[in-house]
């Protein structure tokens, strides 16, 4: 059986939305959203979204963002990030 998260996991050029730094919560999400969808209708199969471990607010509004956006057919997070697959 296939991992469909291996090619990205090795992909030391992999495409990153890098929200960690971003102050509001509203703004990373924007800034997600806008990302997601230029990378979703280019040639790429996936990307990394950098949320940071802090509290988990970022990063449990990331994965709900994540589950609700109709061009991410999976993901998979490890510490404070998220593999992408579109």
């Amino acid at each position: 059986m296939s991992d469909p998260f291996f090619a990205a996991e090795i992909d030391h050029n992999i495409s990153t939305i890098d929200l960690h730094n971003t102050t509001e919560v509203f703004s990373a999400l924007e800034q997600l959203e806008r990302e997601l969808f230029l990378f979703g209708k280019s040639e790429m199969r996936y990307c990394r979204v950098v949320h940071g471990i802090g509290k988990g607010v970022l990063a449990n509004a990331v994965h709900d963002a994540l589950i609700k956006n109709p061009m991410v057919h999976e993901y998979k997070c490890v510490g404070g990030s998220c593999l992408v697959l579109f």
